[in-house]
Order: C-alpha cells, then sequence, then structure tokens
C-alpha cells in the first residue's frame, strides 16, 4: 500500500508539473498571439492617421503653389503598442514580418520628426511676420517651407503604400530588390512624384478665392488613401 501511494503521489507531482508548464506555454502563446493582433490593428489606425496627415499636406502643397504659407501643422502619430509591446513578439516573428514591422516605424518615427520640423519652421516665419511684417517673407522663406511640405508628403504616401502591402501580405511581406513587388514600390513612388506636380499644377489654376470656395478635402490624394 505504502508503495501505491507513493507511486500515486510522484504521478500527481508530475501530473501537477506537466498541467503547470503547459499553462504558462499557452498563456504565452495566446499573449503573444494577442500582440500580433493588436500590431495589426495598430498599423490600421497608423493608416487612418496618415490618411489624415496627407490630407492636411495636400493642402498645403495647393498654398504652396499659390504662393502661400499655411500656419496649420500636422499632429504626431501615435505607435504605442510597437513602442511597448513589439519586443515580446519578435521572436516569434519571422525575417520579412521583423524587417517589414520596424521598417514601417522608422517612417513613423521619421514623419512625426518632420512634423516637428515642419512645425518649427512654421512657427519662425509666423513669428517673423507678426514682428517685421508680410513683407519680410521672402520667396526663400516660401521655398523652404514648400519644400518641407512636399518631403513630408513623400514620406507620408511612402509609409501608407508599406502598411498597405504588409496588411495584404501579413505573412511574409517581402520586398526584395528585382522583384515583381519591388518594381511596383518604385513605379509607386514615380506616381506619388506626378501626384505632388498634380496638385501643384492644378493649384495654380485657382485664385486664392476660388481656392477657398472649392476646396474639398475628399478630392485630394485619393489614389494613396
Amino acid at each position: 500500500m505504502d508503495y501505491d501511494k507513493l507511486l500515486i503521489s510522484i504521478a500527481s507531482i508530475f501530473v501537477g508539473w506537466f498541467l503547470a508548464q503547459f499553462t504558462g506555454i499557452l498563456k504565452e502563446y495566446l499573449y503573444r498571439r494577442k500582440i500580433k493582433k493588436c500590431l495589426i490593428e495598430e498599423l490600421k489606425e497608423i493608416k487612418r492617421e496618415l490618411e489624415r496627415t496627407i490630407l492636411i499636406y495636400s493642402r498645403q502643397l495647393q498654398i504652396h503653389a499659390l504662393k502661400g504659407i499655411d500656419n496649420n501643422s500636422p499632429i504626431h502619430l501615435s505607435h504605442h503598442i510597437f513602442k511597448n509591446y513589439y519586443k515580446d513578439v519578435v521572436l516569434s516573428l519571422n525575417m520579412e514580418q521583423r524587417i517589414s514591422f520596424q521598417l514601417i516605424h522608422s517612417y513613423i518615427e521619421n514623419i512625426n520628426a518632420g512634423i516637428d520640423e515642419h512645425h518649427e519652421i512654421t512657427r519662425k516665419l509666423q513669428e517673423k511676420n507678426m514682428i517685421e511684417g508680410a513683407d519680410s517673407i521672402t520667396e526663400k522663406d516660401g521655398v523652404l517651407w514648400g519644400n518641407k511640405v512636399i518631403s513630408e508628403f513623400t514620406n507620408a504616401a511612402t509609409a501608407i503604400w508599406h502598411i498597405k502591402y504588409h496588411l495584404s501580405n501579413s505573412q511574409s511581406p517581402s520586398l526584395d530588390p528585382y522583384t515583381e513587388k519591388h518594381e511596383q514600390y518604385l513605379k509607386y513612388l514615380q506616381s506619388v512624384e506626378k501626384e505632388i506636380s498634380n496638385i501643384m499644377e492644378g493649384a495654380k489654376n485657382l485664385s486664392r478665392e476660388d481656392f477657398k470656395k472649392t476646396y474639398d478635402p475628399e478630392g485630394f490624394a485619393k489614389k494613396f488613401l
């Protein structure tokens, strides 16, 4: 009987240990799966934020074409989940997923830095206008501001492409050079440059009064959204 009790005790200990290990592994698996899902959801949220950013920069491209300077700047893009939880799932992602996530969020960091730079340029020009008057704003000032808008429009449009690509190829968002997908990406970048030119050329045919009347956010850069 003592021998049987000993076996039962040992078996109970083993089963308890096994269940504890299994439960821990299951919890870790479910946790990682939840974080992965949240990372994808965050990409969708960032895409929506980028769409609003594109609309702001699109309007400012028109203002730049009309020799004006806008007083507004976009707000920062949020990527809290990636910054705080990506480290918990990085080892369970494949190489293509890691490269894609890190590339996208590097773009987000750069876009946020660009928003700060855009805001600072705008602030200084506003200050100059208030202290020295509108005549103090030179063509060089306008070109500086406009070039920043063009640069940030391009960055935002590029980030949108990468997010769309990741969402449609979430298991293997590979973008190796000399592939069909990479060729599509390069063509997209060319289309962004063309769209910037189209927006600015179209604005030149508008007076400032007509611009105010015909401005329609839904008509800007739809192909990127």
